[in-house]
């Protein structure tokens, strides 16, 4: 239950997004494949528009994604992708056999743990630091809000003039390499992660291969995983809620220009 008030009242699906998170690319995504009407929110972060006291109270972790359904909220965008394939059960993009079940929520978990270590670690790297910085007022109501030891300790990072270093980025490209070659493993001979069937899989990794790319990522050494990206870019609700929403933001201007 949302502790802010305004938003309990809300009826259907509303979505807080943004147009550069990956996060909330994939539910966009879902909810387009769905075909389901939904009501957006977008937030610009670089505005910090996420770091207020009512967004917190909508995401006690002040991130994006956040669904509110008919008053109630959902964070965390796997747990909003498996949510919403229950919530709404036409156009399934899930799995019927037990086996398949495990291997799909060990996709999904995977994607979750590394988002911070890896995806947003990497992307951050690759941008202008004087962009992520915050002002004192900023700063001073973030840690206020903010009771997430990991998200403290990934913010604590860029905070104060810091930033990430090489050696960090490293560290998330090893784990993305180690995914990366899991997933182009999955991928030979079949059409998608799990198959030959298009899944919550496809729906959550595919937006954050597009947000790597941005930021160049080295993906030749897996050539069945971009097949498989490219197939995905081939679908009419993949470039309508991840590729127009990226344009959109522009995310590539707000790289570090290359020495």
């Amino acid at each position: 239950t949302p502790t802010n008030a305004a938003v309990r009242s809300l009826e259907g699906l509303h979505l807080y997004h943004s147009a550069r998170s990956n996060c909330s690319a994939r539910v966009r995504l879902l909810l387009d494949e769905k075909h389901l009407d939904w009501t957006s929110h977008a937030l610009d972060l670089l505005k910090k528009e996420n770091i207020s006291e009512d967004y917190f109270g909508i995401n006690p972790k002040g991130l994006v994604p956040a669904l509110v359904h008919d008053g109630a909220s959902i964070i965390e965008s796997n747990d909003i992708l498996v949510y919403l394939e229950d919530a709404f059960p036409e156009h399934r993009f899930g799995v019927s056999k037990p086996e398949d079940q495990a291997q799909l929520d060990v996709w999904l978990q995977k994607s979750t743990d590394l988002h911070i270590p890896a995806i947003k670690t990497f992307q951050y790297f690759k941008m202008n630091a004087a962009l992520l910085q915050k002002t004192q007022e900023e700063e001073d109501l973030y840690w206020k809000l903010q009771k997430d030891p990991d998200l403290r300790a990934f913010h604590g990072k860029h905070s104060g003039g810091k930033t990430f270093t090489s050696d960090d980025a490293a560290a998330a490209v090893a784990l993305l390499n180690g995914v990366f070659s899991e997933i182009n493993q999955a991928l030979a001979g079949n059409e998608w992660m799990m198959g030959d069937t298009y899944t919550l899989a496809d729906i959550s990794w595919g937006p954050s291969v597009t947000t790597l790319l941005g930021g160049g990522f080295d993906f030749t050494p897996f050539p069945h995983l971009e097949r498989w990206y490219d197939a995905l870019c081939q679908r009419p609700q993949f470039d309508k809620a991840v590729i127009q929403w990226r344009k959109q933001a522009n995310w590539e201007k707000l790289l570090k220009k290359p020495a």
